[in-house]
């Protein structure tokens, strides 16, 4: 898999297979939830539910794959990656850039799993669609521990099972953190905007602005890499 994914790319002269997928699937996540976006915007609930559910199903699914394959957020944090420009710019430019992208993907992905089941709490079924319930939604005690250690035990499982550097646990740790900071935000949350129907425009609004982030990062690293400042040709 790791083979495949570092073979010679199609979109740029010094680019990897995996890099170029990845920007293409980028863009395509990103036009989905735009799209899933739009259709809860013209009431077309059952419709931005199923986009919604499928882009979020493919993402994590590709996303977990292309890590456990490379190890992108430890590679990240373990040093200079196939970058060829300056010094100065790798510092003050591009790591900035991709810092941030890694944050904001991170969140992204915990957020969509997160909206997916928001929507499915606070929507109801009716025979011409989904719709969206204007009622009081709050997590109870007991889903919320379960939520919480659950995470606790797949991310500890997860840095077991690939344990290796510093780095590549810490990516485990910071993603746990991650799921923990939603779970708690989401109480402060509960009590600032209980209407289950509110909540769920709120924060998709929120949701949504981080993709295009993720997006805009991504597409500037992809070309900084393969484009402006790559390391050798082929």
């Amino acid at each position: 898999m790791k083979a495949l994914l570092t073979a010679p790319g199609f979109l740029s002269p010094y680019g990897s297979l995996g890099a170029d997928v990845s920007s293409i699937l980028a863009w395509v996540f990103t036009l989905l939830y735009m799209y899933g976006w739009y259709m809860g915007a013209k009431h077309r609930g059952q419709g931005h539910h199923i986009v919604s559910l499928f882009a979020t199903g493919a993402m994590i699914s590709y996303f977990t794959a292309y890590y456990l394959a490379r190890s992108l957020g430890a590679l990240a944090l373990e040093g200079k990656e196939g970058f060829g420009g300056p010094d100065w710019i790798y510092l003050y430019v591009f790591s900035p850039l991709l810092t941030v992208h890694i944050l904001v993907v991170g969140i992204g992905l915990v957020l969509a799993v997160y909206m997916v089941i928001l929507g499915f709490r606070s929507s109801r079924r009716k025979a011409d669609g989904r719709y969206l319930e204007n009622e009081t939604l709050r997590m109870g005690e007991k889903g919320f521990r379960a939520v919480l250690f659950g995470s606790a035990l797949v991310f500890g499982l997860g840095a077991i099972i690939r344990r290796g550097s510093i780095a590549r646990l810490l990516v485990y740790v910071v993603g746990f953190l991650m799921v923990a900071a939603v779970l708690f935000i989401e109480r402060g949350v509960e009590r600032w905007i209980p209407d289950a129907a509110s909540r769920h425009r709120k924060i998709g609004k929120f949701t949504m602005s981080l993709y295009l982030l993720a997006l805009l990062t991504s597409t500037s690293t992809y070309f900084m890499l393969y484009f402006i400042y790559p390391t050798r040709p082929r």
